[in-house]
């Protein structure tokens, strides 16, 4: 490491190093620069940054940096590629994350059958949490000492404070990304929410629901009205929905049609208040725009897990729509 075996040498290291974590300007780059700090200041043999996929399986995050030859051969070794499909290992994720610090394990715990040639390292899981939400673990194989909890502990604090940038960067990206027809956050913004509450839904066991409003009629109302009170209807339409949507839900396009995500919604609920999303917009149109007498609004609507395990299944579901409404 080149520390000896000063303590203080780490610390002032680790303190120096820590603002390159904040830094980071995507995930690889992060992952990159938290498996360095592992390595420079715990003397791990290996480090890892796991964030969860759309299934809630942690995934080792892939790195921008290049590896030690060393720590490749033992990422290879203890098959870091196919850690979603690791039982043992989410079983070591689900006691830190209850635990809510690093936890020490046996390699063999976490990794069994796999027997790599070391000197009596140990495998530390560290929680990665931001405002009690879990956004990844950070995997650390090291020597047990007095100092690699408390400072793994340090490491995955500073990484869910960069992941959450990372997060709120995007997201903020994605709301400048409009769709130009309805007004509301774009098709990627909600297909990339969805899989985010996807992921939330499967780790917490929630149910998550998934409502598409359309007007069926837009064809004909533009041929009688034409372009420009249509587009000013439809974009009433989406601030209508906007300011009507729970906090916690997600407004988005959808295949021409309102996408809203209902978290911790089950499908029975879901469809409920879909129908109440409905009938606001109804009513908003008939008292502002009264001359367009047959707005015809669809409504599909699917759920986790009642319609399927994955954001592909929900939005199979709500394709084809399930009832259609007549404006009075």
């Amino acid at each position: 490491m080149g520390f000896g075996d000063g303590t203080d040498g780490r610390l002032i290291y680790l303190a120096e190093n820590l603002a390159s974590l904040h830094a980071s300007p995507d995930l690889p780059w992060l992952a990159g620069r938290f498996e360095f700090l592992g390595e420079k200041v715990l003397g791990a043999a290996l480090t890892a940054l796991a964030v969860a996929d759309e299934a809630g399986a942690y995934r080792a995050s892939k790195s921008a940096g290049t590896r030690p030859a060393t720590a490749r051969a033992l990422w290879e070794e203890l098959g870091l590629e196919a850690l979603g499909s690791n039982d043992a290992a989410a079983a070591a994720f689900a006691r830190a994350e209850a635990q809510g610090r690093p936890v020490e394990f046996e390699i063999a715990d976490v990794f069994p059958g796999r027997t790599p040639s070391l000197a009596g390292e140990r495998v530390f899981v560290a929680p990665v949490t931001f405002n009690r939400e879990l956004l990844g673990v950070g995997m650390f194989i090291a020597m047990p000492s007095p100092l690699t909890e408390p400072i793994a502990g340090i490491l995955v604090s500073h990484a869910a404070v960069a992941i959450n940038q990372l997060r709120q960067r995007e997201e903020a990206r994605r709301l400048h990304s409009v769709d130009a027809r309805l007004w509301v956050p774009d098709e990627n913004f909600l297909l990339a929410e969805l899989r985010r509450e996807m992921s939330r839904a499967h780790r917490y066991s929630r149910e998550l629901g998934l409502a598409v409003l359309r007007i069926e009629n837009e064809d004909a109302i533009r041929e009688r009205f034409g372009d420009f009170f249509t587009d000013h209807l439809l974009r009433r339409m989406g601030s209508q929905l906007a300011a009507t949507v729970r906090d916690s839900d997600v407004l988005g396009a959808y295949r021409g049609g309102y996408a809203v995500l209902h978290t911790d919604t089950s499908l029975e609920g879901t469809k409920v208040s879909a129908e109440r999303l409905r009938d606001v917009v109804l009513n908003m149109v008939a008292q502002r725009f009264p001359e367009v007498t047959a707005p015809t609004v669809s409504l599909s609507v699917s759920a986790y897990p009642a319609s399927g395990e994955t954001a592909e299944d929900l939005l199979a579901q709500v394709d084809v729509p399930i009832s259609q409404d007549i404006a009075a």
